[in-house]
């Protein structure tokens, strides 16, 4: 689905929130920190550019791309010892706040607490007990920056999470070196677009699994580089199921309201099986009832032998499935937000998704994945896929 017309880099929290007063482009604005994640570890950042030489690239120059960049989040135990700083590229919250109808500045002063190259913990090097993740945002934006509420809950539990983000896709993306690139105009009515957007997908995921392992070894990190969990949001969630098919080093895949590309996701038969566990979270559209409704969503579900969860949020829209929804509790202008409270939203998203992870990736069960809760009356159980 289409997020902006091309230009993008983010990231959030749930309660809490902090304010403070800065002064920005000669006037007071107000500036709010993303509220802190709940589990015992404080959050690293690491950039990397990944080289990989791609001449299907629908939306490079002369369809030829060589590299992506793959961001790190991973647990560490060093406490933040610097002030917050802005957690978007300012190139990026100024696109953004135009494209979103915000204040002047106001992205801009959204802070966060990651720490960009703070100590590992400690462990063997690919040797960590927790699992790994690999993220994907939204097609055309949000890039990964602008998912670190969730992001950044994952990791305060232990796990680390790789976003990778495709440069010419996202409205604004900045290498390690510093060199920024700026997004093109992409064509969302074109489903050839679409699906020549969601193969890149596909190859860049193969492409960081294949060196992943070499880029633990060189950072002498404890990432774990096997029992790796897929997971995305919007066109991101769709490449995130459709890359577990036919590679064993991804167990489980989540999609968050993405609409189904490629051909085993939308095929309406035995084919269509992942073999693996899934988990959709999406808005009130995706009931999956008809063509309106996105009718993948009621076709893949009854094709799937393992473990399969369809549950969707009342009084949510696409934008409440990223940082968005927290931006919303401070400036409440993106007409495709719904009217669910966002640190609400939040929090249901936090209570799911890890519950899923948690499940497929350390064996933990979860009473939310299998019904309807009394603590999440808002999130509704499809229980005739089961």
């Amino acid at each position: 689905m289409k997020w902006f017309h091309s230009k993008a880099s983010f990231g959030g929290g749930t309660r809490g929130v902090t304010a403070f007063t800065t002064l920005l482009q000669g006037g007071l604005v107000r500036a709010t920190a993303l509220p802190p994640s709940t589990g015992k570890y404080h959050i690293g950042v690491s950039k990397h550019t990944i080289k990989h030489y791609n001449p299907h690239d629908i939306l490079a120059p002369n369809n030829i791309s060589a590299a992506f960049i793959a961001t790190i989040y991973y647990p560490t135990l060093h406490k933040p010892d610097s002030k917050p700083q802005p957690y978007l590229e300012p190139e990026l919250a100024a696109i953004l706040e135009a494209e979103l109808n915000y204040t002047s500045g106001f992205l801009s002063t959204v802070t966060s607490a990651l720490q960009y190259n703070a100590p590992f913990l400690e462990g063997s090097v690919g040797g960590s007990g927790f699992p790994t993740l690999l993220f994907g945002p939204g097609g055309g934006g949000p890039p990964v920056a602008g998912n670190t509420i969730l992001i950044s809950e994952l990791v305060s539990h232990g796990y680390t999470v790789v976003g990778l983000d495709h440069p010419f896709e996202q409205p604004f993306l900045r290498y390690p070196n510093g060199t920024g690139v700026e997004g093109v105009n992409i064509d969302y009515t074109s489903t050839d677009v679409l699906q020549g957007i969601y193969n890149t997908r596909l190859v860049d995921t193969a492409a960081f699994l294949d060196y992943f392992p070499e880029l633990v070894q060189k950072l002498g990190a404890p990432f774990s580089t096997t029992h790796i969990g897929s997971f995305g949001y919007s066109l991101g969630g769709a490449a995130a199921v459709g890359s577990i098919y036919h590679d064993n080093r991804l167990v489980s895949g989540l999609n968050l309201d993405g609409a189904l590309y490629g051909p085993q996701l939308i095929l309406n038969d035995s084919r269509a099986d992942v073999k693996k566990p899934v988990l959709f979270l999406g808005s009130e559209l995706h009931t999956g009832e008809d063509a309106i409704h996105d009718i993948t969503w009621g076709t893949f579900p009854l094709w799937q032998t393992a473990y399969f969860g369809k549950f969707t949020v009342n009084g949510t829209m696409h934008h409440d499935f990223c940082d968005d929804t927290f931006w919303k509790t401070i400036e409440p202008t993106d007409p495709t937000t719904g009217p669910i409270n966002g640190n609400r939203q939040v929090a249901i998203m936090n209570a799911y998704v890890t519950a899923f992870l948690d499940f497929t990736l350390l064996g933990r069960s979860s009473l939310i994945l299998n019904g309807s809760s009394a603590e999440w009356p808002e999130v509704v159980f499809y229980d005739d896929l089961m």
